[in-house]
């Protein structure tokens, strides 16, 4: 009995035997799969740096927005007094715009991790 069993598992063996497509196959799978994961790492990295960066030119752009009405220039008749508003409505504008698609590209990116 047992040794009909052990006939019909090396048969079952040898028809499950499966031939790869190419005689490189294997390799370019494997070289694949490494650069979807140095891609993934890459992302990540990238991501940090773009929070970080976002973080350091908002506030930049903020203290210059404050900061450069203070001082008592006119360039061309043109007091930037006038313009502290106009300026500090449009830098905040860009923050804004900026955070959203930050925020939805970190949750796009969570999303497929979690995939």
């Amino acid at each position: 009995m047992d040794e009909f069993k052990d006939q019909q598992l090396k048969s079952l063996l040898r028809e499950s035997k499966v031939e790869m497509p190419f005689s490189d196959f294997e390799s370019k799978l494997m070289w694949r799969v490494r650069t979807e994961l140095v891609g993934k790492r890459s992302v990540i990295k990238n991501l940090r740096l773009s929070w970080l960066f976002f973080v350091l030119g908002s506030v930049f752009g903020i203290a210059v927005s404050i900061t450069l009405p203070m001082f008592q220039i006119s360039i061309g008749g043109l007091d930037f007094q006038l313009l502290k508003y106009p300026l500090l409505a449009s830098v905040l504008f860009l923050i804004f715009w900026q955070l959203d698609g930050m925020i939805k590209f970190t949750t796009r990116q969570r999303n497929k991790e979690n995939i």
